[in-house]
């Protein structure tokens, strides 16, 4: 599968202007070793211009950038046809800046020591064609949602700045253990990180600020389902308040309790964080028009809440 891989000619646009000739080729060709592609330059199989270069060369506007014909062997990136389907399948939105999709549970956004194949990798894969994409934000492996990719540098740009200055609105929903109080619909803290874990602090000298608004939206035997609306864009900002406030998210392997996602496995076969990126708002940064982009939680989670409200208090005693 996909044997003769990639394009003869690439003309560079200003979204990678300025870039490494070797960096730039190491995102286009994601499925080759580094190794392989120094050897192509060293070569002079990949030339700019016509011309040889050394992998140090800075990539100008206009720029044509020659690949061969490559053989690849897809033994470490292989996709079969149902996946691709499925990824296309997630898509919500698509213009010439933007692509939006509704990411799934269970694979990482970018590449990283544990994971290969990732979202970002695999949208570029489906979309050779596009000359720019990268991730506007970022979403836990294990949470599901709306994500928001760039296919230009400059939206990417605005957009950054835009989360920067919370003009942009995400809201979440996700299942905890325990009654979450009514009253409590806004927590401020701060998130510290050491070298084992993070953890949260009440010291504004030992760590980074971090808030977020909660609203319940049903009680559900010992659980409520709650929205969460984060205002600073923390790492783990939502898993980590709901734990240190001993309202664990359901399934959280890390800030999670182990007894109740136990509980889960062998109840219910479920293995997944209950946590779901549902909505996004943002203006877009070149037609200007507020958008806003929803996306209902799958079949898993859906299970887990219809069961939870057929057996009722079904875990211990209730926790208020």
């Amino acid at each position: 599968m996909y044997n003769n891989f990639f394009l003869n000619f690439i003309k560079i646009n200003y979204n990678d202007e300025g870039k490494r000739i070797d960096n730039f080729l190491f995102k286009k060709i994601k499925c080759l070793p580094k190794s392989k592609i120094y050897s192509l330059l060293r070569k002079g199989n990949i030339r700019v211009n016509k011309k040889r270069i050394s992998f140090k060369y800075r990539l100008k506007i206009n720029d044509l950038v020659r690949i061969p014909l490559i053989k690849l062997n897809r033994n470490n990136f292989s996709i079969d046809k149902y996946t691709l389907n499925l990824y296309k399948n997630n898509i919500i939105y698509e213009d010439l800046y933007l692509l939006i999709i509704n990411k799934p549970s269970g694979i990482s956004v970018h590449s990283g020591t544990n994971s290969y194949i990732n979202i970002i990798d695999i949208y570029r894969f489906m979309n050779l064609n596009i000359c720019f994409l990268e991730l506007i934000h970022r979403l836990d492996k294990d949470t599901s949602g709306v994500l928001l990719l760039s296919k230009n540098k400059k939206v990417l740009n605005c957009l950054h700045k835009d989360f920067k200055d919370c003009k942009i609105i995400k809201k979440y929903i996700c299942l905890v253990y325990g009654h979450w109080p009514l009253k409590l619909n806004k927590v401020e803290n701060f998130i510290v990180r050491n070298k084992y874990n993070k953890y949260i602090s009440n010291n504004c000298n030992n760590g980074k600020y971090s808030k977020t608004l909660f609203k319940v939206c049903n009680y559900i035997g010992n659980f409520t389902l709650i929205i969460a609306k984060p205002l600073t864009g923390r790492t783990h900002q939502i898993r980590l308040q709901t734990s240190f406030l001993g309202y664990p998210i359901i399934f959280d392997k890390i800030y999670g309790n182990k007894k109740i996602n136990n509980f889960f496995k062998k109840k219910f076969n479920f293995e997944r964080l209950f946590l779901h990126c549902s909505c996004i708002c943002f203006k877009h940064p070149i037609f200007g028009k507020k958008m806003c982009f929803n996306s209902k939680i799958d079949s898993k989670l859906l299970f887990i809440l219809n069961n939870l409200k057929k057996k009722g208090n079904i875990y211990g005693c209730s926790k208020k």
